[in-house]
Order: structure tokens, then C-alpha cells, then sequence
């Protein structure tokens, strides 16, 4: 029996992303269900994050 896998997310292509979010410089690092993980570059602080509140919609 063939075992079937899920597609890959919507916002994969995000991953690796430096973006601005409240005010300081954070990388996108992991995605999966309806949440990134963005790391604080200041200091390598991670936190997860809504995706509608990182793109706005």
C-alpha cells in the first residue's frame, strides 16, 4: 500500500523571509497550520505569530 502524504503549505515560500513585525527586524523560520515562528534577530527570541497578522489580510 502506497502511503499518501499532505501537499506542501501555502507559505512555504516565506521561509527564510526577514520581515519587520512590531517594530524590529524578525526571520521567518518554520510555517505550519495557521502560524509562523519568527525569530527576533536582536537577540534569537522565538515566538509563534498568527500568518494573517504577518500578511495583512
Amino acid at each position: 500500500m502506497r502511503r499518501i502524504t499532505n501537499p506542501r503549505h501555502p507559505n512555504v515560500n516565506q521561509v527564510g523571509t526577514q520581515i519587520q513585525y512590531k517594530g524590529e527586524p524578525h526571520l521567518i523560520t518554520d510555517v505550519g497550520g495557521s502560524s509562523f515562528t519568527l525569530v527576533r534577530l536582536r537577540d534569537g527570541y522565538a515566538e509563534n505569530v498568527k500568518i494573517r497578522e504577518v500578511n495583512g489580510r
